[in-house]
């Protein structure tokens, strides 16, 4: 392996400084306007919001996601031991603690779940197929599993968090050695969680419908975005003089291998949840699929197909793609596009068998997103955007890939 120059932090700004507030002024301004638009839109549809209600849930989930993503990569750098991502992870753990804000913007979900979920509407006692899952699918236990769900993913996020910064400020190497033995814990939990939140969440709009494997499928989805924005923030850091040389083209290959690799499991468990239902041709297993192949949804469909998998499979698999900033920059900005689609796609037939597509949906996506910025923004301000004192920073500093 060839030596190089090891960059120094002296010669980074490695805080947000002056740019953390205005940041947060302007995403705190267009999370809000973008929230109240969004609700004036709602009201005039006249529907008693439940076309807002669906497109709420698809953009909650998104960035839901995203978080759940960084809150999932957190440990998995514990117990690989992982030198290369050190300079980078305190991003991480601000989009992972983001998660209480979350918890807020998760309560429009649970208010409109009778508009949303049709095991919450009044009159779905009626229907047979839902009598043996009421136990589970009833809106008082929906609240509960939600509260429970954030209660840990904000107990594992702030725990990883104020270690962090606890390294920081006293440099003792146990707060590194005792998070490196609570993350093969905190997998545990994670997966569990988040499995049956994606079922809660996506999966119950149609409460016929099941997956075994579709708490997987909305993690993949989640994780491949969560690794493009992450790549874009890093970016744009950069654009404004920070960490410009400590994040250097060797991390930024590791970005795009993650985004490469990601995407081809997204799509390997997407298409595993799509084999196993058309090979069985069982009608309460294929009607999901049947909905979203008419109507207009089959071609959107075929967009989300092109667009969040072989487009991306193919642009990112070259050595070039993964060190051209530019390049990469383009497909992480392509996939967050294609999972958000995704997305749609997975929600909104439920709400109107024809395709249907509204500002809302887009206002919602700066409503939330811009309310995520901010508190992102937020936890990130006053504080080193590197943690200073991590045993395994000078690793990281000198990273090379083979």
């Amino acid at each position: 392996m060839a030596h190089h120059h090891v960059p120094s932090l002296e010669d980074t700004k490695t805080t947000l400084d002056g740019l953390g507030g205005k940041v947060f002024a302007v995403s705190a301004a267009v999370g809000v306007i973008g929230l109240v638009v969004s609700i004036g839109l709602g009201l005039a549809e006249g529907d008693d919001l439940r076309h807002f209600g669906y497109s709420y849930l698809v953009n909650f989930a998104f960035f839901l996601a995203i978080a759940l993503g960084a809150l999932f990569f957190l440990p998995i750098q514990y117990v690989t031991k992982a030198s290369w991502i050190i300079v980078v992870r305190r991003l991480v753990e601000v989009m992972a603690a983001s998660l209480p804000v979350l918890a807020l913007l998760a309560v429009p979900v649970v208010v409109l779940a009778g508009r949303i979920y049709g095991w919450a509407a009044p009159e779905a006692g009626s229907d047979p197929l839902l009598a043996h899952k009421v136990a589970f699918l009833s809106p008082r236990w929906f609240t509960i599993r939600w509260a429970i769900y954030f209660g840990l993913w904000t107990w594992l996020s702030f725990t990883f968090w104020r270690r962090s910064l606890a390294q920081d400020a006293t440099g003792d190497l146990r707060h590194t050695h005792k998070l490196e033995n609570f993350s093969g814990f905190a997998l545990l939990v994670y997966a569990l969680s988040v499995s049956l939140a994606g079922m809660d969440l996506l999966m119950s709009v149609d409460y016929i419908w099941f997956s075994t494997i579709f708490g997987v499928y909305f993690w993949a989805g989640g994780l491949v975005s969560f690794f493009a924005v992450l790549t874009l923030v890093t970016m744009g850091l950069q654009k404004t003089g920070r960490l410009t040389h400590i994040v250097s083209p060797e991390h930024f290959h590791d970005y795009g291998k993650l985004m490469f690799a990601f995407t081809f499991f997204w799509a390997y468990i997407a298409f595993s949840q799509y084999m196993l239902y058309w090979y069985a041709n069982i009608p309460e297993e294929t009607g999901w699929y049947l909905l979203r192949s008419g109507q207009g949804w089959g071609k959107v469909g075929m967009v989300v197909l092109f667009a969040a998998f072989l487009l991306p499979f193919a642009g990112l698999i070259s050595r070039y793609a993964k060190r051209n900033r530019k390049m990469l920059a383009f497909w992480a900005a392509w996939i967050v596009v294609a999972q958000w689609i995704n997305l749609y796609w997975v929600v909104m037939p439920e709400y109107s068998h024809d395709f249907v597509f509204s500002p809302m949906d887009v206002t919602l996506f700066f409503g939330i997103g811009g309310t995520w910025l901010a508190a992102i923004t937020r936890l990130a301000m006053g504080r080193s955007l590197v943690p200073m004192k991590d045993p395994r920073l000078d690793d990281s500093l000198r990273f090379e890939n083979a």
